[in-house]
């Protein structure tokens, strides 16, 4: 175990110096215009879970007066093994999209905890901290991240889904059963709506502009069908169907938005003057609405929605080039892991 080179270093400044390289990396990521894949802008589910995974990181480290400088492989050992056993520096550990600290999971937090060390190392001037690498250097998380490990991914059931859309359609009506309903709360249960009913992620729902809903040229008048998204991070421009009742919902919401005089062009502003939601604000908006659903404390979090849109569709018979494309994924062999599900004739609605 490393003792501390900075005892008397007050633990809530240094978390936050930590905390703060990790914003810097991620934003060093997104203007960076690189394709290599540990350079490249995250995904806004990613960023999310790292986030989730360097905070904890962070909150060890300040407890023991670390550092990404002073950090040893003893120590990174030591906070894996608390991870594992849900308590790092005795706090609960954060959600991590449903997965156990497995040794896949152990190799990304490895593989996060080197990367942003080395980031921080560049932006000092001094020799990386080799700790990291050298922990991924070890068989048992040297080959974790193989193909074959991947997880499969959280999906509502067709029991799930049912008790979701009830929920979300319910405003279809004047009024919810504990009273009328903000604008806000319309949004958000609309915004999920479209994860379940056309596979967006928070991030397509945040840049999603009004210019991109068709509504004309569908199999029912005044119902949007089609969605047009921008590109959002490694995702290209796309277009993507939305489920008839998600376009039903999506119609009341711009009904709604039209009465409410919302500005702007975005389809989900934060504000009436037409300000974009911020990136938490929406992920923590839906979570609410999926807690408001019965489904809170149920894994894989609103990202599993996009994932029971993809199975939706594959069981219908479509391509998972055609799927691929309206998920906006580049690298078609990504959809592999939906094809250890649709075997098991899961239903999905």
């Amino acid at each position: 175990m490393t003792i501390p080179l900075f005892p008397d270093q007050d633990p809530a400044v240094l978390e936050q110096k930590l905390r703060e390289s990790f914003k810097a990396w991620v934003e060093y990521r997104a203007r960076s215009g690189s394709t290599a894949r540990s350079e490249r802008p995250l995904k806004d589910e990613s960023a999310i879970v790292y986030q989730e995974m360097w905070h904890a990181f962070a909150a060890y480290c300040a407890s023991r007066s670390l550092d990404t400088t002073t950090v040893e492989a003893a120590d990174i050992k030591t906070f894996l093994a608390l991870r594992g056993a849900g308590n790092a520096n005795g706090r609960p550990r954060p959600s991590t999209k449903g997965q156990e600290l497995s040794p896949r999971y152990a190799w990304r937090m490895l593989t996060l905890i080197d990367r942003v060390t080395r980031f921080q190392a560049r932006c000092d001037g001094v020799t990386p901290n080799p700790a990291a690498t050298e922990l991924l250097q070890l068989s048992e998380y040297r080959y974790a991240n193989a193909s074959h490990r991947d997880p499969l991914p959280d999906y509502c059931t067709e029991a799930q889904a049912k008790r979701l859309i009830g929920y979300l359609t319910e405003i279809r009506h004047s009024e919810s059963a504990s009273g009328p309903l903000t604008w806000k709360e319309v949004r958000d249960r609309t915004a999920v709506a479209l994860m379940l009913g056309a596979g967006l992620t928070p991030g397509d729902v945040r840049v999603m502009t009004l210019d991109g809903v068709a509504v004309a040229g569908g199999r029912k008048a005044g119902v949007p069908w089609k969605l047009a998204l921008p590109g959002n991070g490694n995702a290209p421009a796309r277009e993507t169907p939305v489920a008839e009742w998600a376009g039903r919902q999506l119609a009341l919401w711009l009904s709604i938005r039209e009465a409410q005089n919302i500005d702007g062009e975005l389809v989900f502003p934060s504000t009436r003057s037409g300000k974009p939601w911020s990136h938490t604000g929406c992920y923590e908006s839906c979570k609410a609405v999926l807690s408001g659903a019965g489904m809170g404390d149920e894994g894989g979090g609103v990202f599993k929605l996009r994932h029971t849109f993809a199975l939706r569709q594959l069981a219908k018979g479509k391509t998972e080039t055609e799927v691929a494309r309206w998920l906006g994924i580049l690298d078609i062999n990504s959809m592999a892991r939906y094809r250890h599900v649709l075997p098991n004739q899961v239903d999905v609605v």
